[in-house]
C-alpha cells in the first residue's frame, strides 16, 4: 500500500490511510465535506457548518466550546426536540458542590444529580435522547451563550432559560435569547430549558497515528 507523507505545521506526517490524508487536508484547509457528510477514523469526526443538523450526532451544532482544567475541548451539539417550557434548577437555599463551572455543563449536571437534593432541570435533561444517545446535559453558561450566539433561531421563545451554572446556595445562571444577556436567578423560579450533548476533539497528532502492525 502506498504510504502518504503530508507536511503539516513544520511536521511531517506519514500514513498509508488515504481517507486520514484527506481528514487533514481538510482541517487545515478548513474546506468541509460536501452536504454534512461526516468523515470518520475511530471517534474522529468533522462536523458540517454551524447551525446544520450533524446527522448521527443527535442535533443542530453548534460551534466548539474550550474544556475547562486541561480536558480536551468538544463539539456542541443542541437537539432541536430537547427544549421543555417550564421547569426549575432545584435546590433552592443549597450549594451544590461540583456544580459551578461555567463552561462544563456536564460537570454540573452530573454534580447536581448527585447531591441528594431534587433538581428537576438537570434530571429532565439527562434523561433526554437523541439519535440513540443518552448522553445530554444541561448546558453551562458558556455553552448557552454560544446557542445564542450561533444558532439564535432554534429558540422560539426570546426570554431567560435556565443553565447548570449555580450562582450560590439561592441562585442560579440563566441565559436571555433575545440580546444574550446573562444573569442570576432563583433556584424556585420555573423558566424554559434545553439540552445538549458534546463531541470530544482528540488531539491532532493522536488522531494522526497509524496503528501499528
Amino acid at each position: 500500500m502506498n504510504q502518504i507523507t503530508l507536511e503539516v505545521r513544520g511536521t511531517s506526517l506519514k500514513t498509508t490511510n488515504a481517507l486520514l490524508a484527506r481528514q487533514v487536508l481538510e482541517q487545515e484547509t478548513g474546506l468541509v465535506p460536501i452536504l454534512g457528510e461526516l468523515i470518520t477514523r475511530d471517534n474522529y469526526l468533522i462536523p458540517p457548518a454551524i447551525g446544520q443538523h450533524w446527522h448521527g450526532q443527535g442535533g443542530t451544532y453548534v460551534g466548539v466550546i474550550r474544556g475547562e482544567d486541561g480536558n480536551p475541548d468538544y463539539h456542541l451539539v443542541a437537539p432541536v426536540h430537547a427544549q421543555i417550557a417550564s421547569i426549575t434548577y432545584g435546590g433552592h437555599g443549597k450549594r451544590t458542590d461540583g456544580a459551578n463551572y461555567r463552561r462544563d455543563g456536564m460537570a454540573n449536571t452530573k454534580a447536581l444529580l448527585a447531591s441528594g437534593t431534587e433538581h428537576p432541570a438537570a434530571l429532565w435533561a439527562s434523561e433526554q435522547e437523541s439519535e440513540g444517545h443518552r448522553d445530554l446535559y444541561l448546558p453551562a453558561q458558556a455553552e448557552a451563550f454560544l446557542c445564542w450566539a450561533n444558532i439564535p433561531e432554534q429558540f422560539n421563545d426570546k426570554g431567560w432559560w435556565i443553565t447548570s451554572t449555580q450562582g450560590g446556595p439561592h441562585y442560579a445562571w440563566i441565559q436571555y435569547f433575545g440580546v444574550g444577556s446573562q444573569d442570576s436567578d432563583c433556584k424556585d423560579r420555573a423558566r424554559p430549558a434545553f439540552a445538549v450533548r458534546r463531541i470530544l476533539i482528540p488531539s491532532t497528532l493522536n488522531a494522526l497515528e497509524s496503528p501499528r502492525a
